[in-house]
């Protein structure tokens, strides 16, 4: 009897100790590739957008799925190389100057500052103001790394797209081979949080594609006729950051700004204008409209999010924080049963009136 006890203890001792080990593995791999998971969640996204576009023209046109995801494919491939063709000297020209007319613009504005007695006055009351003045000036001569960082952001996005290309043409294939790593008894609910998270991460793509493709033509646009310089590299700038909520629209200022400023106070009031305005039918006119269709994200949840993923993956992090939200509410949508809404206005039960109630429900 003994014997039995003491090997039932040493196999439950092993087994623990497997598992721990299984487990601190599993994390320190997760933990070395968590950029690398990322851009395979990013992949999935774009996957569930061709897999999306791809039903619609299936339906719409009679024809075989993968023939309308070639279509598709072939038709934004077309459309990309057109752009490239027709515009795409002068949209490396822009960005060139970019590079080098931000820092010269920022060193202007720095002089102007300097040039006035209030700025004076302000960088003397700052505390190290002559710490701040050469970190200012460090921060401006590294703003020319941060456009020519486009080109590898460029080759994640190739990365990304080729990989959501294979996801998109067999899903089936590889959904099948995680399906089978889950127990039979759980394969049902898997299946249910699979189709929740992508149907509101379809919803989701789509609604980000209309408000970038919307600030990128209106910011264009507006700053072109309020007369800042390299205005439709700048609206690609915020299109592309109106993909990151929170941060991005802050982030698509700046540039704009600075070269605004390098011009005239006059020209930065009406650039910042500009941004507002774009950015306020994004917010209370567009965006709402889509959110009809697609899952309502709470802005903390978002910054939580944001934050949280920027620690742990950095850039990256932050610009999927707000789709991997909305993945873990579609999973939670199915996990978690609903309940009723309650309001902090709601005012309590009182005790003796919950305790009728019981007594009632009991009889």
């Amino acid at each position: 009897m003994n014997d039995f006890v003491d090997d039932k203890f040493k196999s439950r001792v092993v087994f623990m100790l497997l598992a721990i080990t299984g487990v601190g593995l599993a994390f320190g791999m997760f933990w070395i590739g968590r950029v690398i998971f990322l851009l395979l969640f990013a992949s999935i996204i774009g996957a569930v957008f061709l897999t999306a576009v791809s039903d619609w023209l299936h339906e719409r046109l009679r024809i075989k799925q993968g023939l309308a995801l070639t279509l598709f494919i072939c038709a934004s491939v077309l459309v990309i190389v057109l752009g490239i063709w027709s515009q795409g000297d002068n949209l490396a020209q822009q960005f060139t100057a970019l590079q080098t007319e931000l820092p010269a613009a920022a060193h202007k504005l720095l002089d102007q500052i300097q040039s006035h007695k209030w700025g004076q006055w302000l960088l003397r009351q700052s505390p190290g103001s002559e710490q701040v003045s050469n970190g200012f000036n460090f921060a401006i001569t590294r703003i020319g790394g941060i456009v020519l960082s486009s080109v590898t952001i460029i080759a994640g996005l190739v990365i990304v797209f080729s990989l959501s290309i294979y996801f998109a043409a067999e899903p089936g294939l590889y959904y099948n081979g995680f399906r089978r790593l889950v127990p039979d008894e759980h394969r049902e609910k898997l299946d249910a949080c699979a189709a929740s998270v992508a149907q509101i991460l379809r919803w989701w793509v789509l609604a980000k594609l209309i408000s970038m493709a919307m600030v990128g033509i209106l910011i264009t646009v507006g700053l072109s006729l309020v007369g800042v310089p390299l205005a439709g590299t700048l609206g690609i700038i915020a299109a592309l950051m109106t993909f990151i909520p929170n941060v991005g629209p802050v982030i698509s200022v700046i540039p704009a700004e600075l070269l605004a400023l390098a011009i005239s106070p006059t020209e930065g009031l009406l650039a910042i204008l500009v941004f507002s305005v774009v950015f306020t039918l994004e917010g209370y006119v567009v965006t709402p409209l889509l959110e009809r269709n697609i899952v309502k994200l709470p802005p903390a949840l978002t910054l939580t999010m944001q934050l949280l993923l920027a620690a742990i993956a950095g850039p990256v992090g932050v610009a999927l924080a707000a789709p991997f939200a909305a993945a873990i509410l579609g999973t939670l949508a199915v996990l978690l049963p609903p309940t009723p809404d309650v309001t902090l206005e709601d005012p309590p039960i009182p005790a003796t009136r919950a305790r009728r109630r019981l007594r009632s429900q009991r009889t």
